[in-house]
């Protein structure tokens, strides 16, 4: 009886560890797609704060009752929202942490007649899809942009910003290389010249965008009637 007690107490252990592994198989998973409804009333935002994994593609599907402007800070994405009709907000949670998301509410015709759709507006010169560590993107300097001084970030890392200064003097109508690191963008400011191609690439560790305009947590200046309504939270997988 003695000699079968190792085995037994082996065979215990041996389950044990087995059903150990199978909870943290289970327990990691694979990023998901996540439809989450939310309702924006005056001045909150119904959940408070929305939680998900990082990697998940996420789609937030909101319902004001008044008409403004959606702002997850940090990824620096916006929408403009409809008053009581459902829009779409997708976005991919590459960064963890905790995340201001604001609104600022607007009457109907303020988009008419503002700032949205100009060139000096945030992204209304150029805007790249995400770029994973290695991409390119390639924007070629337009005539009309001459005399301008053209900001540019990335949304997921507000150091990583720099400008260009387009003009007819600045002889200089080749190729110019940006590169984004962990650190920032080098160069962080480059003359070109009408013409001139900007190639941006990501030899940062994660990806990037290029958006042109200023990065929203560099300008706050221009959204002072924000108003904080809740959080993202965006937790390891």
């Amino acid at each position: 009886m003695y000699l079968k007690k190792p085995r037994l107490t082996a065979f215990i252990v041996a389950v044990s560890l087995i059903v150990m592994l199978f909870a943290a198989a289970c327990s990691s998973s694979d990023p998901e797609a996540l439809d989450v409804p939310v309702a924006i009333e005056p001045g909150v935002m119904d959940p408070r704060t929305i939680k998900v994994k990082q990697g998940d593609m996420v789609t937030l599907k909101i319902l004001a009752d008044d008409g403004g402007e959606f702002h997850l800070h940090t990824y620096d994405i916006e929408a403009d929202i409809p008053t009581a009709r459902e829009t779409d907000f997708y976005f991919v949670a590459e960064a963890t942490g905790r995340f201001k998301i604001t609104y600022h509410p607007t009457a109907e015709d303020e988009h008419e007649d503002g700032e949205h759709g100009r060139d000096d507006a945030h992204g209304g010169i150029f805007k790249s899809e995400a770029l994973a560590p290695g991409d390119s993107f390639v924007f070629e300097v337009h005539e009309h942009l001459t005399g301008k001084t053209i900001s540019f970030h990335s949304h997921l890392r507000p150091a990583l910003n720099g400008s260009f200064i387009v003009s007819q003097a600045a002889g200089q109508t080749g190729s110019v290389d940006i590169e984004y690191t962990d650190e920032g963008a080098k160069p962080h400011k480059v003359n070109v010249g009408p013409g001139t191609v900007i190639t941006w690439v990501n030899n940062s560790s994660i990806s990037q965008t290029v958006i042109s305009g200023l990065h929203a947590d560099m300008a706050m200046n221009e959204h002072e009637e924000e108003i904080e309504i809740g959080l993202l939270e965006v937790q390891p997988r």
